[in-house]
């Protein structure tokens, strides 16, 4: 049973879902799921928050102030969906980070709903490229970080930073809306990229 750590930005008393996404979101659409967004790297929540409200000076994101999750997750299976199979799941390798959701959505509504397929699955981060999100089909339920699942649906979980900010650091490597993504460039090249993670750990 795969087992893994994620991280999570939201501002809820609980960072899981038990009912349909009350909005649309890269993997599902509206009033679908419940589906549930996590990141393997710590960083990538923060640039994806970045990412989505056009963020990109050190005094915009000295606005923010977040609560930052970390989840124990143990996963029966789990499917890596990658640029150089996506084909086998019926995407086109860039609709993986493309700015319009439409081709992840219709691969998250054909995930939701075949009980043939895990309900785990990494997918290459649009915000932080080089990066992994975790995407997570059907209802989960926070439990204290310490515990023992006793059911799938259980997940250990904790608050690890209570309004938090960014690192000033992450601000040039977050991919915008608009521009190129570094990691699918490479990989359509024929090349490796790699995440590398800031050198300063400091605001």
């Amino acid at each position: 049973m795969p087992s893994l750590v994620a991280y999570r930005i939201s501002s809820w008393d609980t960072p899981f879902r038990v009912s349909p996404n009350r909005w649309a979101r890269r993997y599902n659409r509206l009033s679908r799921g419940p589906v549930q967004y996590w990141s393997l790297n710590p960083l990538t929540p923060w640039a994806e928050i970045i990412r989505a409200h056009a963020l990109r000076t050190a005094d915009d994101v000295n606005e923010l102030r977040q609560r930052v999750w970390s989840a124990r997750l143990d996963l029966r299976a789990i499917h890596d969906i990658r640029f150089d199979n996506a084909a086998t799941f019926g995407i086109e390798p860039y609709h993986l980070v493309s700015d319009d959701y439409g081709g992840c959505q219709e691969l998250g509504e054909r995930l939701l709903t075949d009980p043939a397929m895990p309900d785990a699955f990494t997918v290459p981060s649009a915000a932080l490229p080089g990066t992994r999100n975790l995407i997570l089909f059907g209802p989960r339920v926070a439990m204290p970080y310490d515990w023992t699942p006793l059911g799938p649906e259980d997940s250990p979980t904790a608050v690890v930073a209570e309004e938090a900010l960014p690192l000033e650091d992450l601000l040039p490597l977050v991919r915008h809306f608009g521009h190129d993504h570094p990691e699918y460039e490479a990989w359509r090249k024929g090349n490796v990229f790699e995440f590398r993670q800031p050198s300063v750990l400091r605001r």
